[in-house]
């Protein structure tokens, strides 16, 4: 009679059991973000097969799954105009988020391209595929030797020109005697 008691006692547990939700650790632990490497003053290129697209400096990066952050970065880009003409983009800011081919520049962003245009704001956007820059904050800059300002700014970086919101625009002109 006991050993009957005992079985249907198990038989009891075990049903039970099987319908308590069990709160399992391990799978929290492995749905956590975790850098997947990290690098310290570092320099990364991007190569095609004709020359060096790109150049990355950093005094720290960090890489996640879907997502990196780089810390005191630069980014060098070299892009050709339909004119054929090599410009080169300068863009540094001191937070610097990829996802994809977007590029996120925050806090103190200065964006330089060849001689003719430079300019500072607190946040720019970059798409790496379609080469443009955009943000939706006032800016600061210079075009050729010229004031330049505005609330907005997009740069299609294939092309030789950019579009502005609000834009103030002081030019300089020489007087000839």
């Amino acid at each position: 009679m006991a050993i009957r008691f005992f079985i249907y006692f198990l038989l009891i547990i075990s049903i039970v059991s099987l319908f308590l939700t069990i709160d399992n650790n391990v799978h929290k632990s492995l749905k956590k973000d975790i850098a997947l490497i990290t690098f310290k003053n570092s320099t990364m290129y991007t190569i095609n097969d004709e020359k060096v697209t790109r150049v990355v400096q950093s005094s720290e990066a960090i890489r996640y799954k879907t997502r990196d952050y780089i810390y005191d970065g630069t980014f060098i880009s070299r892009v050709k105009s339909k004119t054929n003409e090599e410009l080169t983009d300068i863009i540094s800011a001191d937070f610097i988020e990829k996802i994809d081919s977007e590029v996120k520049f925050e806090k103190n962003v200065k964006y330089d391209r060849n001689d003719f245009l430079t300019f500072s704001t607190d946040i720019l956007y970059y798409d790496l595929d379609t080469k443009i820059a955009y943000n939706d904050k006032p800016f600061i800059g210079k075009y050729y030797d010229n004031l330049l300002m505005g609330s907005q700014i997009y740069i299609d970086t294939n092309e030789k020109y950019f579009k502005s919101q609000n834009t103030h625009f002081e030019i300089e002109i020489e007087k000839k005697d």
